[in-house]
């Protein structure tokens, strides 16, 4: 008696990393593309679990497994995966098919809801009998067996919405069965045949790089020492002609069957029936090995326990169904139904599971890469992200700029200060609370590392409680070794990172680590605020291989915070009004500015030349722009009016903190040199480094003028133009004739 052949379709079994490549994929490679992309999966021999054994019962129940195609975290490396089918069979028990699959991803659940999904089988269904007819699909029996899946990633949510398609051509009228499928074990006739076939098909397996799930069995008794010898598919005629029927030979059309049902085979037959239906048409009646639960025996003996567990493998009498032609527009079906037995889709919610800083992480990082679907495609976000960020200052300026840089996704961000936080900074600095100022105040650098690390847990933020010491600022004898340890702590610092950023509320204050920025060939970012003004530039930096040689004529180095001014810096701190002791700004100022500095910062990075950059004046030298243009040196800004300028200024050789000569001053004699600039000790004007005794106190440099005045240059030039004005005569009607203008 002949009935209709069904089939157990499959079920979809996902691993959730699965999703996270998903996420990865959607974010950093197809972006906004939706077109098909290439995925891997696999399925294995149906077989049983063995539940508890009841009471009074020898053996225990068993439970089919369900014919499952796996998706793994591999799924998009394909390359690896076809190349080790061995490590693809220890995911899954037995031997396991690697199979093709085709993922469409959409942008919208919009557009997943109205996606072709009918349009997609036919496709599908046309390449799959492509195959057969131009006979890749005899070379490549995977081929006959691709899986689809429609998904739509909602990354903001985690929530992954997918539908998948297994792809069958449908035979028409359907191929029947004649009698019921028959158990392997009775097809054979002992144990150690059963292990023969077992052995035999899990040495061709091996033996192909993918591993093959369709083949050709051919089994002879007569064979004692061989009974069983699998073919190819492209073998088909030579094992069918081997196999006479008079010796009891039979050949057999088999295949790896995920199925365990007792009388339905898998999904996968429907296909490769037909490509028989197409390929042999003379095989109208034919015997299936539906081969399961592909797990060896030890050595060749069977326990019966074994035996039981192997005779899951069934074999099937079918009746061919004759094939009408080979069409593109054969009848196709394929998609798979949901939980409840709906041909709907699925969600998986991801969110729940995840842990809360991943989310975070995930979240900054999907901000940020939808920078380069559409805005900023070359944007190089690692680079922003392995930038370490040295932040000299953790007032207004710092609390804002640590938070532009975090915005950015920099991971490394390390705050100096030496105050603590009062009452009046929780308002105009972001990073503190009420609870900060209490008890004195917590000190500064360390509650906004603090305060960093509770709006982002993974980044790497840390404070340094710091006096840094500054021009003009007397040491005295007591406090030399305290000020020689905060120097060098300073220098590790600013060696340990790729930017500083200058943030302090005062000029001296940002002269060392202005020197030392140059000193280590670092990027410099430098911020000041007035009233309703504020200026946000980079400094300029000396080539890495740069023996800081004195600047001859015009440098072409851009120049630094000091490097425009005519007088060195000193103690500008002591005997101040209150409004002098705070800065003194309109409350919106501070993050205009804070965020200019980074975005300056974010041009620099994204540069080729990075802090080398020219200013976009001097672009024109071949220097080529970055993914944001040429980096400003200076952005002057103006509340009042709502004007903003970018200026450009040369360094000079002359400069108090960045010329050659400051910079060689300390290589050859480091903490001594510091140490006259900080007390404004000089014992000979021409020969200042000659004796390296501290007078405590004193300042015994010529009148009016500082020790980096004198070094660089800047007395001496004060000195001639005064002797100048001295000797110009002027007219009665206040000018000066043409020779006093020449000496000028």
């Amino acid at each position: 008696m002949s009935e209709i052949l069904r089939f157990e379709p499959f079920d979809s079994t996902v691993e959730p990393e699965f999703w996270s490549g998903l996420a990865r994929h959607k974010l950093h490679s197809a972006q906004l593309d939706t077109g098909r992309t290439l995925l891997q999966g696999e399925f294995a021999g149906g077989r049983r679990h063995a539940l508890r054994k009841t009471a009074g019962s020898e053996v225990g129940q068993t439970l089919a497994v369900p014919a499952r195609l796996r998706v793994s975290q591999d799924a998009w490396d394909r390359a690896g995966a076809a190349s080790t089918s061995e490590a693809a069979s220890s995911q899954q028990p037995g031997i396991s098919v690697n199979v093709d699959g085709y993922l469409y991803n959409t942008n919208t659940i919009e557009e997943f809801k109205k996606c072709d999904k009918g349009e997609i089988l036919r496709r599908a269904g046309a390449d799959i009998l492509g195959d057969i007819r131009s006979g890749k699909a005899t070379q490549k029996p995977e081929l006959l067996w691709p899986f689809m899946l429609l998904s739509f990633a909602d990354l903001k949510k985690y929530h992954f919405y997918h539908w998948f398609a297994f792809p069958a051509v449908t035979a028409d009228p359907p191929d029947t069965t004649v009698g019921t499928p028959t158990p392997i074990s009775e097809a054979v006739a002992n144990c150690s045949e059963l292990g023969s076939l077992f052995t035999a098909i899990s040495s061709f397996s091996r033996g192909k790089s993918r591993g093959y799930g369709a083949f050709v069995a051919v089994y002879r008794p007569s064979a004692s020492a061989r009974p069983w010898e699998i073919y190819s598919l492209a073998d088909w005629d030579k094992a069918f002609s081997s196999s006479s029927g008079s010796d009891g030979s039979i050949a057999m059309l088999g295949f790896v069957d995920p199925s365990s049902h007792s009388t339905r085979p898998g999904w996968p037959l429907r296909n490769l029936l037909a490509w028989v239906r197409y390929c042999h048409p003379e095989a109208a009646r034919l015997s299936v090995l539906c081969f399961r639960d592909a797990v060896l025996a030890s050595g060749n003996v069977c326990s019966s326990e074994a035996l039981r567990q192997q005779s899951e493998s069934v074999v099937i009498e079918i009746q061919v169904t004759a094939a009408t032609d080979l069409k593109a527009e054969a009848q196709v079906s394929g998609w798979e139904r949901n939980e409840k037995q709906k041909l709907a889709p699925r969600v998986v919610n991801l969110s729940s599971t995840m842990n809360p800083v991943q989310l975070a992480e995930s979240a900054l990082d999907l901000n940020l890469q939808l920078m380069r679907w559409r805005l900023a495609p070359s944007v190089d976000l690692a680079k922003m992200a392995g930038t370490r960020a040295l932040l000299v200052g953790a007032g207004t300026l710092g609390a804002y700029t640590a938070r532009a840089l975090l915005a950015w996704g920099m991971r490394k961000i390390t705050f100096i200060d030496s105050g603590r936080v009062s009452f009046s900074n929780p308002a105009r600095q972001p990073l503190y609370e009420f609870g900060d100022s209490l008890d004195g105040g917590k000190p500064k650098a360390a509650a906004a590392a603090e305060s960093m690390r509770r709006i982002f847990p993974n980044v790497d933020s840390h404070g340094v409680q710091l006096s840094i010491p500054m021009p003009g600022h007397a040491v005295s004898a007591a406090e030399i070794e305290a000020t020689r340890a905060a120097v060098s702590q300073l220098e590790d610092l600013v060696k340990n990172h790729d930017v500083v950023f200058l943030l302090t509320d005062s000029r001296e204050s940002r002269w060392l680590p202005t020197m030392l920025g140059a000193l280590h060939h670092k990027i410099v970012v430098c911020v000041a605020l007035g009233f309703d003004s504020f200026v946000a530039m980079r400094h300029g930096m000396y080539p890495e291989n740069s023996d800081f040689e004195p600047e001859v004529g015009q440098s072409t180095r851009l120049g630094c915070y000091f490097c425009n001014d005519v007088v060195a810096p000193t103690d500008s701190l002591t005997d101040r009004t209150l409004d002098q002791q705070c800065t003194v700004t309109r409350p919106g100022l501070a993050p205009i500015a804070s965020g200019m500095a980074v975005e300056l910062l974010a041009t620099i990075v994204q540069h080729a030349l990075g802090g080398l950059a020219p200013v976009p004046q001097a672009a024109g030298v071949q220097a080529g722009e970055g993914v944001f243009g040429v980096p400003e040196h200076q952005i002057r800004g103006y509340l009042s009016g709502f004007r903003q300028h970018a200026i450009v200024g040369q360094a000079s050789s002359m400069c108090t903190a960045c010329s050659p000569n400051v910079i060689n001053a300390y290589r050859e004699y480091g903490f001594e040199f510091l140490l006259r600039v900080f007390n404004n000790v000089l014992v000979s004007e021409s020969a200042p480094h000659t004796a390296m005794e501290v007078e405590e106190g004193a300042a015994n440099v010529p009148a009016g003028y500082s020790y980096l005045e004198t070094l660089t240059g800047l007395a001496a030039l004060h000195r001639q133009t005064d002797d100048m004005l001295e000797h110009i005569e002027w007219s009665d009607n206040g000018s000066n004739g043409d020779e006093d203008f020449e000496a000028l």
